[in-house]
């Protein structure tokens, strides 16, 4: 046998080398043209996702700007490719965020209009400017070659791709005869592949508003840009703005120019300041009077101090005359002046501008020593006013018994904390407290416009309170279909159900009141009730406690929500251990009422005893 010349294990061979070869040609095709396409779409996702990011920091910055509170957003500055076991991925995609100041907000040919104080006139008049800066995103990508850089400046986030401009959000600078501008202040500087946290503060909330009037020309406002190509941006700028205003680059491409229409009413402008690292600080620019510059001896005086954005700056030093008072988180300061002639409040040291001094004229006459009085509004530090207007409690009490106070003098006020509509006609308090040292105040909106803000200001004796009246619609933070079960004349411990729908959202801590005084009232002796709640309990089918108060005369059943409740629900509370009377002595059909803590609104219904 002849063993060279048998060929029978070629064929095998050969096909396993052209398999292998294929296999490697097929591993060789997915790495260079699969892998690549599949990572593109990893860092296209990623893009998409950083914008979401961008959209949420911008909220967060405005919140801050407007309302004070403080926002915290997590940036994803890189991405990470799937594990692959036979392929090579590239390193992760890096991404960099990062500040850059980029010059100060102006605005020109504007002076600030009647209404308020010409201290804040003065101010304005030495043409204040507000150094900001903008944040910048950008990703080193593998593969993705469209991916733009991210800019948030002026409350817009702008997309810069290389031949475009484009802008992912709104604008809220200019909006209904309202100007709202905020400086970023603050170090950003971060690289890398995991997500980082952005956390804006406000360094100064916008809580004040001016009336801005046009000299010599249009209202401009200049808004410094980091993004390079200004004219592009203008362009997307000019689409975003309401009619009559219009933006244009200024000469050297470096600000946007938005030229503003004038109109017959001013413009109300706010200005505010957040930081992006938790540093700055406000200081005091000017002090206003809050209320007569004229005093008698024994009342007293008070000032609110302001930073260069017109907002209260707390715990600055005022000095009355050369006796220092420090200012309370609403930028305010109290004197009670005791001898007739003038009371200098002054700010930052004697001798400065007119702008940081207010003169208090003081007559005889007064009562002598003030009052020392705590006063309080019995109500949410923001509080919701239908256009109807609303009733609101407020509670003397004696500052060094903490006892209540009959018969004591408040007065009420309010200014204008963010408004586009006017002021009530009226503020009409009842004057003086009760017996049980409260009093009431009715504040109509009139003309005021949904959305408008107003300070509320109730004054007694020596002290002060404000909280912040919001306008909102008639069926905002209201009540939709409300019942009450009907009970079985002449029975004991029976239960007793009260379902009311909420139109608006109930938040934690707020309450629903059931008003029972109807049907819990004596119509005789020993066991002649008509409706007895005083041994009842309460359950809900919501996430809140019920508490239930009663004596022979009246009887509330309060549901207080655990947790925000969503804005439809239908709130079942149920009562246990309800005792009916006998029939003679039934009044039905008994009314309930239903009260929300939130907005004040109220509605009732009625049930029958059978």
């Amino acid at each position: 046998m002849r063993f060279s010349r048998d060929r029978r294990g070629q064929s095998v061979v050969v096909g396993t080398v052209i398999l292998f070869g294929f296999l490697i040609v097929a591993l060789g095709v997915f790495q260079v043209q699969v892998v690549p396409t599949e990572n593109a779409n990893v860092e296209f996702e990623h893009s998409q996702a950083v914008e979401d990011d961008f959209g949420d920091l911008r909220n967060d910055v405005l919140r801050a700007g407007s309302t004070g509170s403080t926002g915290s957003t997590q940036i994803r500055l890189g991405t990470r490719y799937p594990a692959r076991t036979f392929f090579i991925n590239p390193p992760p995609v890096s991404g960099s965020l990062s500040t850059e100041p980029t010059g100060s907000i102006r605005v020109s040919n504007a002076t600030v209009g009647d209404g308020a104080h010409p201290n804040a006139a003065a101010f304005w008049n030495t043409t204040p400017t507000f150094p900001t800066r903008s944040l910048r995103y950008d990703a080193d990508y593998n593969e993705f070659d469209g991916a733009p850089e991210l800019v948030y400046e002026h409350s817009v986030v702008a997309a810069e791709f290389d031949d475009a401009v484009l802008l992912r959000t709104g604008q809220t600078v200019v909006s209904d005869g309202r100007i709202s501008l905020t400086a970023l202040t603050g170090s950003v500087s971060e690289s890398g592949v995991a997500p980082q946290s952005v956390d804006p503060r406000a360094v100064s909330a916008s809580d004040t508003t001016v009336p801005l009037e046009p000299t010599g020309g249009n209202v401009t406002l200049e808004l410094p840009t980091a993004v390079g190509n200004a004219s592009r941006l203008a362009d997307r700028w000019n689409r975003a703005l309401p009619a009559g205003a219009t933006a244009a680059p200024n000469a050297t491409g470096e600000a946007i120019r938005i030229t503003l229409a004038n109109g017959s009413d001013p413009y109300r402008l706010a200005l505010s300041e957040v930081s992006l690292d938790a540093t700055g600080e406000t200081e005091p620019a000017y002090v206003v009077p809050v209320g007569s510059e004229s005093a008698a001896v024994g009342e007293t005086v008070a000032v609110e101090v302001r930073d260069r954005y017109n907002n209260p700056v707390p715990d600055a030093t005022v000095s009355f005359g050369g006796e220092n008072r420090t200012t309370g988180d609403g930028g305010r300061a109290l004197f009670e002046v005791n001898e007739t002639g003038t009371v200098v409040a002054a700010i930052n040291g004697t001798g400065g501008p007119t702008y940081e001094s207010v003169v208090f004229d003081v007559a005889a006459g007064g009562a002598g020593v003030g009052n020392r009085f705590d006063v309080e509004w019995l109500e949410n530090e923001t509080v919701q006013i239908p256009p109807s207007g609303r009733e609101l409690q407020i509670l003397v009490t004696d500052g060094q018994s903490d006892t209540r106070v009959e018969d004591a003098l408040v007065d009420v006020s309010y200014g204008e904390r963010s408004v586009t509509g006017d002021g009530p006609d009226n503020f009409d308090v009842s004057g003086r407290t009760d017996s049980n040292g409260t009093t009431t105040a009715f504040f109509d909106p009139s003309a005021a416009n949904t959305g408008d803000e107003f300070y509320l200001y109730a004054t007694a004796g020596d002290d002060v309170d404000r909280i912040v009246g919001q306008i909102v619609d008639s069926g905002f933070n209201n009540f939709g279909p409300v019942s009450a079960s009907d009970l079985d004349v002449n029975t004991e411990a029976q239960s007793q159900e009260f379902q009311f729908q909420l139109n608006g959202s109930l938040a934690a801590g707020d309450t629903v009141t059931i008003d029972l005084d109807d049907p819990q009232s004596r119509t005789g002796s020993g066991n002649s009730f008509q409706v007895d709640y005083r041994g009842a309990t309460g359950s809900s089918s919501a996430n809140g406690d019920v508490t239930v108060t009663a004596s022979s005369e009246s009887a509330t059943a309060d549901f207080t929500a655990s947790s925000d409740i969503p804005d439809g629900t239908t709130v079942t509370v149920t009562l246990s251990g309800v005792d009916v009377g006998s029939n003679g002595g039934q009044n039905d059909p008994y009314t309930v009422v239903f009260t929300r803590s939130d907005s004040g609104a109220a509605t009732e219904t009625t049930f029958g005893v059978n």
